[in-house]
């Protein structure tokens, strides 16, 4: 690799310009030729150079003025430029320090939206499967977007490794957040100026990863954690280690040693105190979050007489670096599990009744990515045999391996405020129109104590950037979850219900994405409509437009003896996608706390509900359960209605808090 290129990786790496190698200026990762700048604003931009040296920036909007700043001792360097009203007409910036020169070209004026979340908003264009015609990136090149990338930090990083702003086209937009695209062309085709989207978005995060160190300690939920918060990586991998033992073998427990470990292929070891797991998502899921290296997984299974007379075939979820399969302590199969494979079982390893199927998972090539355990769906894990097929996605156990080398992932869960420190906090100074959010299926364990994170997050956001931006966010779609319901507990619609508590705060806006879920899949394809409805908020929170919320939420409810009338504000009329006109979704109680399904009939805005089961209702809900997909109740534009529950009894998730 010739020198030159080694260099511009190095910096880029360190989110910096690559300018010529014998050059000290450099400007920070969120600016590039391509971008977007907010409009009508005082835009700081900033970067480093040889300590003392005055630092000059020309702006082709204003070609006559000069914008100037000094680099302090530490060579940092900060010059506020004025950015006028938006417009399609490229712009240029010129960053000299008197020897060297940074151009940047193709710049735009317009509006500025971070995109910000878990995988629901990270999830690209490409990936939802929309052709060019649906999209029509190519009539868009005035939306831009820039990708922070994936970085965590123990304290606030100025640095961000981001880049480079790219044109949206037919061949780059497949790459771009598809929540953020569709709320982007929207807004661009409702205004007429250029949209920036700066997606800083990691799948799989906790709220309190993207809330900042400030925030959380003077948090009441937050400050024991804060205070007690590592100051360096291998305090944090200690507190892991300590965490996972205490999980696996109790307060003061200790691993087994070597010897011990050495005996877990096997087929009569003893594995009843091993950690029950699912083999249908990662260990990461399952209480041992960041362990790397190697592991054990165990199923014991019990085959009927003939089933043992023949060969047999194996099917598993997938998995990730090498792995070996032992059935009766016998290798039958190593190497990568793709999960694409059927694999032989010998006849001469089956015997009628009890046999046991171990996975050890062994640690893989430094760098690779890595998630222990396996996953799938239920349906991908089954052995079948002469006599039939048996399912195998239940009952299993597993337990890492402590003798041999494992390390932690220091990755967005690991955390609180970890996320914050790379991929927020360098970027504060940039100005922005304001936040769209897609995030909690995270913290849907902890939806109780969402209430009080959510809103922490947008209010020290806001601090951080000094401005009461608005923030709008997409309320969870539908799922099954863990299939959860009024009567046994659902942990999503609570979540639902603390991201619509959240709209107490001013300058808000939620898009209700419940009808368009997929019941067996967390990442659902529909994000044109996720983000259109996004942008119908922004034009009422942002723009001040005279228009209602899309989604009605919290109606007003009266109980009238046997039946409870829900009028929703400012929803006439409502429309019912049902061609005889039941409206699905609505359930009642009584005293007893047990909820029955209820005839449910809209007249304008108003919902009457009944159920004969429940003579005096004292309490209504509607598409209160983890996958609500039969809800069909809509206003006149097509906005579902927001989940909403009459009662406050307590919750499945109340108590539970973060660690």
């Amino acid at each position: 690799m010739h020198t030159w290129n080694r260099i511009a990786l190095a910096l880029m790496a360190l989110g910096l310009s690559t300018a010529p190698a014998f050059s000290q200026l450099e400007i920070a990762g969120i600016f590039s030729s391509h971008m977007v700048l907010q409009q009508r604003a005082q835009v700081p931009v900033w970067g480093r150079t040889a300590p003392g040296k005055a630092v000059h920036v020309r702006c082709s909007w204003l070609p006559e003025q000069l914008f100037s700043g000094e680099a302090d001792a530490g060579g940092r360097w900060s010059v506020v430029i004025s950015t006028p009203a938006g417009s399609l007409i490229p712009q240029q910036l010129e960053v000299s320090d008197g020897t060297e020169k940074i151009d940047l070209l193709d710049v735009l004026i317009g509006e500025v939206w971070l995109c910000s979340g878990q995988s629901n908003m990270e999830w690209p264009l490409e990936g939802s499967n929309y052709s060019p015609e649906q999209t029509r990136a190519a009539a868009y090149p005035h939306i831009r977007h820039i990708r922070i990338r994936a970085a965590v930090g123990l304290v606030p990083i100025d640095t961000v490794d981001a880049g480079p702003w790219q044109v949206c086209s037919d061949a780059t937009a497949g790459h771009f957040t598809a929540v953020g695209y569709f709320f982007a062309r929207d807004l661009a085709d409702q205004y007429g100026v250029p949209v920036g989207l700066v997606n800083s978005s990691w799948g799989g995060s906790q709220v309190e990863s993207w809330i900042s160190s400030a925030g959380m300690a003077q948090s009441d939920l937050f400050k024991t954690y804060m205070d007690h918060f590592p100051k360096t990586w291998e305090e944090a991998d200690a507190r892991s280690l300590s965490k996972i033992r205490t999980l696996l073998f109790g307060a003061g427990g200790q691993p087994p040693d070597a010897a011990t470990e050495s005996a877990y292929l096997q087929p009569d070891f003893d594995v009843s105190g091993w950690k029950p797991i699912s083999p249908t998502y990662a260990w990461d899921w399952q209480q041992m979050w960041a362990f790397r290296g190697s592991g054990h997984m165990v199923l014991d299974l019990e085959l009927p007489g003939q089933a043992a007379l023949a060969a047999a075939s194996l099917h598993l979820g997938q998995g990730d670096g090498p792995a070996e399969l032992y059935f009766n302590g016998v290798k039958i199969w190593s190497g990568k599990n793709t999960g694409a494979q059927e694999i032989a079982v010998p006849a001469s390893v089956l015997k009628p009744g009890k046999n046991r199927l171990l996975l050890r998972q062994m640690l893989g090539t430094p760098g690779d990515w890595v998630e222990m355990g396996m996953r799938g769906a239920p349906g991908d894990y089954w052995l079948k045999t002469v006599a039939g097929r048996i399912p195998l996605a239940s009952n299993w156990r597993a337990m890492p391996a402590f003798s041999e080398p494992f390390y932690f992932i220091h990755s967005s869960n690991n955390l609180g405020t970890a996320i914050y420190n790379a991929m927020i906090h360098p970027i504060t100074r940039f100005p922005i129109k304001g936040v769209i959010w897609y995030q909690g299926e995270s913290n849907a364990i902890r939806a109780h104590e969402y209430r009080q994170a959510f809103p922490l997050l947008i209010r020290d956001w806001r601090r951080a950037w000094g401005v009461e931006f608005p923030f709008l966010f997409v309320q969870l779609a539908n799922w099954e979850a863990s299939k959860g319901n009024s009567n046994t507990g659902s942990e999503w619609a609570e979540l639902r219900e603390a991201q619509t508590l959240a709209l107490g705060l001013p300058r808000t806006g939620m898009a209700v994405a419940v009808d368009i879920g997929e019941s067996n899949d967390i990442h659902p394809k529909n994000k044109h409509d996720v983000g259109k409805r996004l942008a119908r908020e922004a034009r009422r929170v942002a723009y001040g437009e005279p228009i209602a919320p899309g989604s009605p939420a919290n109606p007003t409810v009266h109980f009238l003896g046997n039946a409870v009338e829900v009028r929703f504000q400012d929803a006439e009329p409502l429309v019912v996608r049902d061609k005889y006109g039941y409206v699905h979704g609505f359930e009642v109680a009584g005293e007893d706390r047990v909820f029955h399904y209820a005839k449910a009939e809209a007249v304008g805005a108003t919902v009457l509900v009944q159920a004969a089961a429940v003579p005096h209702p004292v309490a209504v809900r509607y598409a209160w359960a983890d996958d609500p997909n039969d809800v069909n109740l809509f206003t006149v534009e097509g906005f579902p209605i927001a989940p909403f529950r009459s009662d406050n009894w307590k919750g499945k998730t109340e108590g539970l808090r973060f660690e």
